[in-house]
């Protein structure tokens, strides 16, 4: 009796593809960069919370600065992480190799992606402690209902992180040098976008901030937050949830540009 042929493994069967995410997990945490970037993200939101509420003193409300801090400071490494993440191995000349092992290139892209949001979210976690941590080391009081929207905030937070790092997977393969895309992504968020909601606003456009990368992000979790002390509403129309949809379109779109370009890269 002949013995049975042995199982054809897919592409996408689930034994490739935990393969390949312990492989990508293997390879970010071989490095520093994870902890480089964490690092002063924590440290930043911590400093915030601190000195926000050192100014708010005892009729401080934690929310609104929570929101902050993870939205305008900690969000910033998470991005970069991702065009890290994918980037790098143009920057070793790893890819060649990445590529002639894995069993296609879009499931090398996925494994990126899924590792890039998992330690995205780790970092806003770890932001979102730390600036906890800050606040009420400067004196900010909490009451019930604000302590429900820290914890929205939290996880919100942990999902705009991981979005940030798969737009910055995204940015990285659609631009493989990492000095480049590195730039072109702070450059985009610290300036342009700065710049294109001014020119909407002087042009009688209307506020657009929050149907852009970085304030639909931004205001799906400035959103969460009630009025009071550190209000950081704007009169936006746009539900929080919204903004986050919003936001993951951004994120998808970023992947299936970076999937195309790495479809026809050469890279021999």
């Amino acid at each position: 009796m002949s013995a049975p042929a042995p199982t054809q493994q897919t592409g996408w069967s689930p034994t490739v593809v935990l393969a390949l995410l312990i492989s990508e997990f293997r390879k970010t945490f071989s490095t520093a960069a994870w902890w480089a970037l964490l690092i002063p993200a924590v440290v930043l939101c911590a400093l915030v919370g601190l000195a926000l509420a050192e100014i708010g003193g005892l009729t401080f409300s934690a929310p609104a600065p929570q929101a902050l801090a993870l939205s305008s400071f900690g969000s910033k490494f998470a991005v970069v992480f991702g065009v890290v993440c994918a980037s790098s191995e143009f920057r070793h000349r790893t890819i060649t190799t990445s590529y002639l092992t894995a069993p296609g290139r879009p499931q090398l892209l996925v494994a990126k992606v899924v590792v890039a949001a998992v330690v995205g979210a780790g970092y806003g976690l770890a932001c979102w402690i730390l600036g906890l941590l800050g606040i009420l080391a400067g004196g900010g009081q909490m009451t019930s209902d604000e302590l429900s929207s820290m914890l929205a905030i939290g996880a919100v937070g942990m999902m705009v992180f991981a979005l940030w790092a798969v737009i910055g997977v995204g940015v990285g393969t659609l631009i493989d040098n990492q000095v480049g895309a590195i730039l072109g992504v702070l450059v985009y968020l610290l300036l342009a976008e700065g710049l294109i909601t001014g020119v909407a606003r002087f042009t009688d456009t209307g506020q657009i901030d929050e149907f852009l990368p970085g304030g639909s992000a931004a205001w799906a979790l400035q959103g969460l937050v009630d009025n009071g002390a550190f209000s950081l509403s704007t009169g936006s129309p746009l539900p929080w949830w919204l903004a986050l949809l919003i936001f993951f379109g951004y994120a998808l779109v970023a992947v299936l540009a970076g999937a195309a370009v790495a479809q026809t890269r050469d890279v021999t």
